[in-house]
């Protein structure tokens, strides 16, 4: 099955943005994957004037170092997010808050 989870449009960015959503630890099968679409889109749909296409994976867990060793040094395309299934607590967030107001 290749197809992916969602497509959008970034109208500030000119770009297409591809979302691929994974229930369990990222492999590096899966931004191969997302590296196959972001090909794909990139040759075949996007225009001339437009920028690069960006592919976001957003999994359960992730290794930076898988990550690392599978993009390409140079890498501006595609990112790899962790999802949280439970929200944090009222005071981590206040906290969080707090912290980033301080930088």
């Amino acid at each position: 099955n290749y197809r992916v989870d969602l497509v959008t449009y970034n109208r500030l960015l000119r770009c297409f943005v591809l979302f691929d959503l994974k229930i369990g630890k990222l492999k590096h099968e899966d931004i191969g994957q997302m590296q196959m679409y972001v090909n794909y889109y990139d040759r075949k749909v996007k225009m001339e004037d437009e920028n690069s296409t960006i592919g976001i994976i957003i999994c359960k867990d992730k290794k930076d170092a898988v990550i690392e060793m599978t993009l390409p040094e140079n890498n501006s395309q595609i990112f790899a997010s962790k999802y949280q299934t439970v929200l944090p607590s009222k005071e981590e967030l206040q906290k969080s808050l707090e912290d980033r107001n301080l930088e």
